[in-house]
């Protein structure tokens, strides 16, 4: 008999509204424990808003969600995000080592100062991004893709069960992203569940097992050689997407066509770094 796998966040009936204008409309989603998630959509689907919604940041109009089994509020010591990189005021006076420290807040509470246990486990973060040289510089002073990496350290530091990351590859480097892919997949592997709002459709066979299509409600959700497929992106992305010929492409394990959001060159994948130009 095969096991159910365990269900690490449920969303059911979700609407989430700004004023009049929904967001999120009556949405329904499951996502099982050990599964590396991209969730996908055009501009101002929702995307954000849902993983604020999850983490009790945003209330919801109607609806709940469920982190193994249990509202947000019962579970945060099992979550860890990474919020996008531009909501982050980075000319705040801090080191690296203390942005780290801070995902670590949640376990000591605010009276309690880091000892160091917590910054040998801050150090050990870093490391596994390959910052560890950076831990006494000023966050102000680091790259985009540096001040990425620090906050993945941060998430990290925590040992969630769970993580939640809103655009991770957004303005990074190709050698930070493949560190990046690197590190979500190794979560994975050791059975961490991995949530991510991605925008770049062409990788999403390549670094994802499962993929939630999103467009204020929810298009498709599942296994990616399942449900990304053009049917699915053309009802998500309308005429804002386009397809080109891509043999490699395996959504549905035959090859075929490659989705492009509307505007985009269509790049073969032997032209520059992963087929974007080394970006």
């Amino acid at each position: 008999m095969q096991v159910k796998p365990t269900t690490a966040v449920e969303v059911n009936d979700l609407t989430v509204a700004y004023r009049d204008q929904a967001v999120l409309w009556d949405v329904d989603l499951t996502i099982p424990e050990g599964s590396l998630t991209a969730i996908v959509g055009p501009n101002g689907a929702g995307k954000s808003t849902l993983l604020k919604t999850i983490l009790g940041l945003l209330k919801p109009a109607a609806g709940h969600v469920l982190i193994y089994g249990k509202p947000y509020t019962q579970q945060r010591r099992l979550v860890g995000y990474v919020p996008q990189r531009g909501s982050v005021d980075w000319d705040f006076p801090t080191t690296v080592e203390d942005v780290v420290m801070m995902g670590l807040y949640g376990r000591l509470g605010w009276i309690r100062r880091p000892g160091r246990r917590e910054r040998k486990l801050a150090l050990e973060a870093l490391e596994k991004v390959g910052m560890l040289e950076y831990a006494g510089r000023q966050i102000s002073q680091l790259s985009g893709g540096q001040q990425q990496r620090v906050f993945l350290a941060r998430a990290l530091a925590q040992d969630a069960r769970i993580y939640f990351m809103d655009e991770p590859f957004q303005g990074v480097d190709a050698t930070t992203e493949r560190a990046i892919v690197a590190l979500l997949h190794g979560l994975r592997q050791s059975g961490k569940t991995v949530v991510v709002v991605h925008h770049d459709l062409q990788t999403v066979p390549e670094y994802f097992d499962r993929v939630t299509l999103l467009n204020v409600q929810c298009i498709a959700s599942g296994p990616v050689a399942e449900v990304f497929n053009e049917e699915n992106l053309r009802r998500t992305y309308g005429g804002r997407i386009a397809f080109f010929h891509q043999p490699g492409f395996s959504a549905n394990g035959k090859g075929g066509e490659l989705p492009v959001p509307a505007g985009v060159p269509a790049v073969p994948a032997a032209a520059g770094e992963n087929g974007r130009n080394g970006r």
